[in-house]
């Protein structure tokens, strides 16, 4: 009775974990960018996460090196140890400095700007960053997860297509446009691009992530399987796929494998929210709270990373 019950309510828990997925490549992205930044003489990228965007070194365009000033390092630096206040002034002093020649500045501006949960503000950054350097596929890329963050799937795929045809084999662009087009309802293109950036990357998670949730939604639960079981063996570390991989198992059947990876994300994860749905489907499955498992709470935590959820 318990797995009927978890079974008749499996499509609320993925829905709600399609969402997270995208809170988790969106903040993870930004989070990777500021910390691992090492070539301040090239060209900046977009942000990058575990389950989404490109990292600075994969983002670089062939030869382009931009100067860039010493307070745009330094503003660099204070971001990577947390210092956003400080990091902002110092952005500030740079694009002061040579406003017609800020792109650099202005687009790492705008990635602080996405940490802080400020949208808008970031938009503005990568906008004058494009106006400063219309060739600049990061800047591009970067506006559309912006615009993603506030639910403009078509003004970020126009966005996501401009990068792709300044940079046409960047593997985390295509699964960030995937992402646009599947909030297009467009999952068929979705699915095209999640295929290209495996066939560019067969070691991108975020390409198996976002198809797996894609065949979820397209009730191709057999398939959407095997791709969360490719995201666990390129990162055995990350608690997401585990989430997703339990409601698939559900959906086939397999109440023992799911219980199984809901115990593994209860484990690892650190996001408060995720676990509370993780430790409520899990009781639905083992009968300890009846079949009736409580509903999960309208609060989800938006500064997790890749490795919290």
């Amino acid at each position: 009775m318990a797995q009927t019950t978890a079974k008749r309510q499996t499509s609320d828990w993925w829905r709600w974990l399609i969402a997270a997925g995208v809170a988790l490549i969106v903040m993870v992205g930004v989070w990777y960018a500021l910390t691992h930044l090492v070539n301040f003489g090239k060209t900046a990228s977009t942000a990058s996460t575990e389950g989404g965007a490109q990292t600075a070194e994969e983002a670089q365009p062939a030869g382009a090196e931009l100067p860039m000033d010493d307070f745009t390092k330094l503003a660099l630096e204070k971001a990577k140890q947390g210092d956003v206040d400080g990091a902002l002034k110092a952005f500030s002093v740079a694009i002061a400095a040579n406003p017609e020649g800020a792109a650099i500045p202005y687009y790492y501006r705008g990635l602080v700007y996405i940490e802080e949960g400020e949208a808008d503000e970031a938009i503005a950054d990568f906008t004058r960053a494009i106006e400063a350097d219309s060739h600049f596929p990061q800047a591009y890329a970067a506006r559309g997860t912006a615009y993603l963050m506030i639910s403009r799937p078509a003004k970020a795929a126009e966005d996501f297509n401009k990068a792709l045809q300044l940079d046409p084999n960047n593997a985390n662009t295509y699964v960030n446009r995937a992402r646009a087009l599947m909030g297009l309802q467009m999952n068929k293109e979705a699915e095209a691009d999640l295929n290209r950036a495996i066939e560019l990357d067969p070691k991108l998670l975020a390409a198996y992530f976002n198809r797996g949730v894609l065949r979820m939604m397209n009730q191709d639960t057999q398939r959407a399987l095997d791709d969360f079981n490719q995201c666990i063996a390129i990162n055995p570390n990350a608690p997401a796929p585990y989430f997703n991989r339990a409601v698939a198992y559900i959906e086939l059947g397999d109440k023992k494998a799911a219980a199984t990876d809901l115990a593994v994300y209860l484990t690892i994860s650190k996001d408060e929210e995720g676990k509370h749905q993780a430790r409520s489907l899990l009781d639905s499955l083992t009968g300890t709270q009846g079949d009736n498992p409580p509903p999960p709470t309208e609060e989800v935590d938006s500064s997790t990373n890749g490795h919290n959820q």
